[in-house]
């Protein structure tokens, strides 16, 4: 396999072109497992509906877009995913870190597993 390493792409107009630093797509009941992945080396479950994945090799800046996705079959309530900003103890905690980005699953009052869980880091 080759290796192509540039400093910008950018398209015919010159406008840059950015890629994911970071993604996961994995089942988030019972044991969570990975199910695919690129630049995350594995993910914790750190009690339910709260997932973290941990990268691979680190990003250059804690300060990174994060989107997230989730799906459970059979289920029509509304959920939410995001990112997480206090521990499940309630302590304020940077959950989004050089190595590591913290999410939540929720239906607005309680948190949830979710069968399907994508997390994007751009």
């Amino acid at each position: 396999m080759s290796t192509i390493k540039v400093d910008t792409i950018q398209n015919t107009s010159g406008v840059e072109s950015y890629t994911a630093r970071a993604w996961v797509n994995f089942n988030g009941t019972g044991t969570v497992a990975i199910r695919d992945s690129g630049n995350v080396s594995s993910i914790t479950d750190n009690g339910t509906g709260v997932y973290s994945a941990n990268f691979a090799s680190s990003l250059p800046y804690s300060t990174y877009s994060f989107l997230g996705g989730l799906g459970n079959q059979g289920t029509a309530s509304m959920r939410t995913f995001i990112l997480q900003t206090t521990t499940n103890e309630g302590a304020t905690a940077s959950l989004m870190t050089t190595s590591a980005v913290r999410a939540e699953a929720s239906n607005g009052s309680s948190k949830y597993d979710a069968g399907i869980v994508s997390m994007h880091i751009i």
